[in-house]
């Protein structure tokens, strides 16, 4: 009875993951688009927000994928996407304040240590 209720479940997530894989792929297309506009306009402060976000989404897309094929992410890829994502936010805004930017140092900071300890443990992950 549990079996069939874990497989069920399962089932049913990997079918929402597929879904937002959908979604992540339609977002990355926009992206791609904006960023191409906004280079063709001479914005490169946009195209760059864009290509930044592109960046994002596909890393994004990979972690699904590797879920969707192995049932499992490890917290080294989540780590990484985190720093892009925190990174992308400090080059995209304008002023910042010190305590703004000493929890954004904070947060990279973690990730980080997260990062080279999970490389550490498991170099092959």
């Amino acid at each position: 009875m549990r079996g069939s209720i874990v497989s069920v479940l399962t089932s049913v997530f990997d079918i929402i993951v597929a879904l937002l894989e959908i979604v992540v792929i339609g977002f990355i297309s926009v992206a791609l688009y904006k960023t191409v506009i906004h280079l063709l306009s001479g914005n490169l402060e946009l195209a760059l927000e864009n290509f930044l976000l592109v960046l994002i989404l596909l890393e994004m897309y990979e972690l699904l994928s590797l879920y969707l094929r192995e049932h499992h992410v490890s917290m080294r890829r989540i780590a990484e996407l985190g720093i892009m994502a925190i990174v992308r936010k400090i080059m995209i805004g304008k002023m910042y304040d010190f305590k703004v930017l000493i929890g954004f140092s904070a947060v990279i900071f973690v990730l980080g240590w997260i990062y080279v300890n999970l490389t550490k443990d498991n170099p092959n992950d």
